[in-house]
C-alpha cells in the first residue's frame, strides 16, 4: 500500500461549502448547484428527514446484549475485515485515523484507532452499537454510502450536522458474492485541509481484500479461480473471482471480473465456463496441475487464471495454499502429513526423508529438489514439523512470483521512509519474521543474482539489516529451499551462484516424479482415502489401476489429486469403485492414447527416457506414413487431437 495525500479543497470550493451552509442555516434549504452533486443529494435527503445542522449527537446506542447479538449476525463480515482495519489503523495511527465497520444498515459493528481528538459527544457517537444511518445522522460517511451504494468522501462541513465538521471521512460498501450489500468500512480522522490524510483508493483496496476473503470462504465447496489479464495481479485484492462446479456452470463472480470481462454478474452466473471461454473445466483444471496456471480466451482478449480453491480440501498439507500475506506470517496452526506418509515405501523418498529430517536436526540447510506439483512445500513444512524449530513460524517465500523489484523488501523488510511509498513504521521482512523457526524459499532457483549475493552474506553471516539502515539484527532461522530446476545446470551456465548453492546444499532431498515412484499403487489407494469426505472405503476398478499405473503424470500429485477428486464428484452416492465412467473424456484420451503409444513403444524402443522413446515412436511411425496424421493415429491407436499435442511437445523439445 502506498499512503498518498489526497488534493485539498481549494479556497474556493471551501467557500462554496461554507455559502451553502450559510444559506441551509438561515433560509432552510439547499441551495441548487452549489455542492457536489452526491453532497447536494445527501442534505436534501437529510432536509426532507426533518433534521437540523445543529441537532446534538445524543442518539441511544445499543445496549451490550444488543451489541453481542449484532456482531453474532455478522461474525463472518468482521472476521473477513479484521486484516485490513488492523493495516488502515496502523497506517493512519500519526494522522489520528479512525476506522469503522458498520452492518448494511450503518450500525457501527467495530471501532479501532485514535480517539483522543474526539469530544466525549463524538466518542460516544462513534462507539460500536451507534446508528449512523442517513435518516438519523443526516449526510456522513457510513451512512451516505448504504445510500448511494458506492464509495466517497466527505470533507469536513460536507457532513450536515455541524457537531462533526471538524472530521473527514472515506467510507466504501462492502458486497457479498452476489452484490448485496453487507457492511461499510469508513477511515475518519481531523479535517486539515493542508494535508487531508484519508485516502479512499487504500478504503477501496481494503474493501477489495474483504470481499474476496468473504467470496473464498463462501464457496470452500467448489472450484474458485483466481482471472486477471496481468498475471502479476493474480492472487491479489485486484483480481477476479469465479466459483464453479465441477461441471464448469459459474455459481457466482465477484465485481472485479465483471469489470475486466465487462459484463454484468447476472451475464455470467449460471452460464458454463466452456460457453465463455470455449474451454472444459476438466481441461483446464488439468492444465492448472500441471502449469500451476492457464489461460482464458475471449473475443475481448486473454486472461490469465490460477486455481485458488479445490472442494473438500484435505486433511493434509497435500491442498496447494494461497499466497502468504505480504505483511505477516500467517497465525493460522500449520498442518502436514508425517514424514512417514510422505515417504510411503518409496526407499529412494524414505532415505532422503531421514536425511532432511536429521540435517534440520544439525542446523543444517536443506535443498528439494523435484518436478511442479511433487509436493515440495509440503515436504518442507513436515520437516518443519518434525524438528526442533516446530513450535516456531514457518514462513514460506515464492521467489518466482514475487516481481523482482519488491522481491528485497519482501525479504528483508525496511525501515520508514527507506523509498517513496514505503509504509509508515517500516515493514518486517520474510527473514526476520522466521526468527526462531523455519524460512521456506521456494523456486530459489528464479531468486535474481544480485539478491543471491545479499542473501548469501545474511547466511554466512546469520545478520539482517532492512533496507533503509538501522541496527542489525542477529537471526536464528533453519532454511530450506526448494527448486523444480537443476541448479547445478544454472550455476554452469553463470545462473546461480556457486558458492551460494552449496551454502543452501547441505542436504538434497529429491523427491521423485510421480510416475518414477515404487509405490505408485498403495500412494494412490491411500490418497483416495485421503480425498474421500463421506468416509467411504472407494476402489479403484482393476483396469482403470492399470492405466493410472502407466500413465506419465506431467502434473504429479496435483494432476493426480485433480484426477481423483473429479472421480469421486461423478461418483452416486452408493458407489464404491471408480472405473472409466468417473473420468472426464481428455483424461480417458490421454490414457488410452499413451497405452497404445506404450504398446508401439515396446517394438520400436531404442533406449533413452520413455518421454524420449515414445516421441521417437511417433516419429517414426509418422515418418512411415508420409506424414498422413490419420494413418499414424490410427496405427498408434490414439485421436488426431492427442497426436497433434504429442506433435508438438516433438516441436519444443
Amino acid at each position: 500500500m502506498k499512503k498518498t495525500a489526497v488534493t485539498a479543497p481549494t479556497t474556493d470550493q471551501l467557500q462554496t461549502v461554507e455559502i451553502a451552509r450559510s444559506r441551509l442555516i438561515e433560509q432552510g434549504e439547499v441551495p441548487s448547484g452549489v455542492l457536489r452533486s452526491e453532497i447536494e443529494d445527501s442534505w436534501l435527503r437529510s432536509v426532507n428527514a426533518g433534521l437540523n445542522c445543529d441537532a446534538p449527537l445524543d442518539l441511544e446506542n445499543l445496549s451490550k446484549d444488543g451489541i453481542d447479538d449484532l456482531r453474532d449476525k455478522n461474525r463472518r463480515l468482521i472476521e473477513a475485515a479484521h486484516p485490513e482495519i488492523k493495516q488502515l489503523v496502523e497506517y493512519f495511527r500519526s494522522d489520528g485515523g479512525l476506522v469503522m465497520l458498520t452492518d448494511e444498515s450503518a450500525t457501527i459493528l467495530k471501532v479501532k484507532g485514535e480517539t483522543r481528538h474526539l469530544d466525549s459527544s463524538t466518542r460516544y457517537a462513534l462507539a460500536p452499537g451507534a446508528n449512523w444511518g442517513e435518516e438519523l445522522r443526516g449526510t456522513n460517511g457510513p451512512g451516505t454510502a448504504v445510500v448511494n451504494r458506492s464509495p466517497l468522501m466527505i470533507r469536513g462541513n460536507e457532513h450536515f450536522l455541524d457537531s462533526i465538521g471538524y472530521l473527514s471521512c472515506c467510507s466504501a460498501p462492502i458486497s457479498d458474492p452476489k452484490g448485496e450489500l453487507l457492511g461499510v468500512l469508513d477511515l475518519t480522522s481531523p479535517t486539515d485541509y493542508q494535508n487531508l490524510p484519508p485516502n479512499l483508493s487504500l478504503v477501496q483496496q481494503a474493501i477489495r481484500s474483504i470481499e474476496n476473503r468473504i467470496f473464498s470462504g463462501q464457496f470452500q465447496q467448489h472450484i474458485v479461480l483466481s482471472v486477471h489479464s496481468r498475471p502479476e495481479y493474480l492472487r491479489s485484492s485486484w483480481q477476479g473471482l469465479l466459483a464453479l462446479e465441477l461441471d464448469g456452470h459459474i455459481q457466482a463472480a465477484n465485481e472485479q471480473i465483471c469489470q475486466l470481462l465487462n459484463r454484468k454478474r447476472k451475464q455470467l452466473v449460471g452460464r458454463n465456463l466452456e460457453e465463455l471461454f470455449g474451454v472444459r473445466a476438466e481441461v483446464l483444471l488439468t492444465d492448472l496441475h500441471r502449469k500451476g496456471r492457464g489461460q482464458l480466451r475471449t473475443r475481448g482478449g486473454d486472461f490469465y487464471c490460477e486455481l485458488l480453491h479445490f472442494p473438500n480440501s484435505l486433511p493434509t498439507a497435500y491442498n496447494a495454499p494461497l499466497k502468504p500475506s505480504r505483511h505477516k506470517a500467517s497465525p493460522a496452526p500449520l498442518h502436514a502429513p508425517p514424514l512417514s506418509e510422505l515417504a510411503g515405501q518409496d526407499p529412494r523418498l524414505q532415505k532422503g526423508v531421514r536425511m532432511g529430517s536429521r540435517a534440520l536436526s544439525h542446523e543444517l540447510p536443506v535443498l528439494i529438489q523435484g518436478e511442479t506439483g511433487t509436493g515440495k512445500e509440503v515436504m518442507a513444512k513436515s520437516l518443519h514439523l518434525d524438528s526442533r524449530r516446530s513450535r516456531g513460524a514457518f514462513v514460506a517465500v515464492n521467489c518466482a512470483s514475487i516481481p523482482e523489484g519488491l522481491i528485497e523488501s519482501e525479504l528483508f523488510g525496511y525501515r520508514e521512509g527507506a523509498f517513496t511509498g514505503s509504509r509508515k513504521g517500516g515493514m518486517v521482512g520474510r527473514l526476520e519474521q522466521a526468527q526462531g523457526g523455519t524460512l521456506f524459499l521456494d523456486e530459489i532457483g528464479d531468486m535474481p543474482l544480485a539478491l543471491q549475493a545479499r542473501l548469501l552474506r545474511v547466511l554466512q553471516e546469520r545478520t539482517i539489516s532492512p533496507l533503509g539502515g538501522g541496527d542489525e539484527i542477529a537471526l536464528d532461522i533453519a532454511v530450506i529451499c526448494a527448486s523444480h530446476r537443476d541448479l547445478k545446470s544454472l550455476v554452469a551456465d553463470g545462473l546461480f551462484r556457486e558458492d551460494l548453492y552449496y551454502r543452501l546444499n547441505g542436504v538434497c532431498l529429491r523427491i521423485p516424479a510421480f510416475r518414477d515412484r515404487t509405490d505408485k499403487e498403495d500412494f494412490i489407494r491411500y490418497f483416495l482415502q485421503q480425498l474421500t469426505p463421506d468416509g467411504r472405503q472407494i476402489d479403484i476398478d482393476a483396469e482403470m489401476m492399470a492405466q493410472l499405473l502407466n500413465y506419465h503424470w506431467p502434473g504429479n500429485i496435483r494432476q493426480l489429486e485433480t484426477t481423483l477428486r473429479v472421480a469421486i464428484a461423478f461418483m452416486e452416492p452408493d458407489e464404491v469403485k471408480i472405473d472409466s465412467s468417473h473420468i472426464s473424456d481428455d483424461f480417458l484420451e490421454e490414457l488410452s492414447g499413451q497405452g497404445a503409444a506404450m504398446g508401439c513403444l515396446g517394438q520400436h524402443q531404442s533406449g533413452g527416457t520413455l518421454k524420449t522413446s515414445e516421441l521417437l515412436t511417433i516419429q517414426q511411425v509418422l515418418e512411415q506414413h508420409e506424414g498422413n496424421i490419420s494413418a499414424t493415429a490410427t496405427e498408434l491407436g490414439i485421436s488426431r487431437a492427442t497426436l497433434y499435442r504429442k506433435l508438438k511437445q516433438l516441436d519444443d523439445a
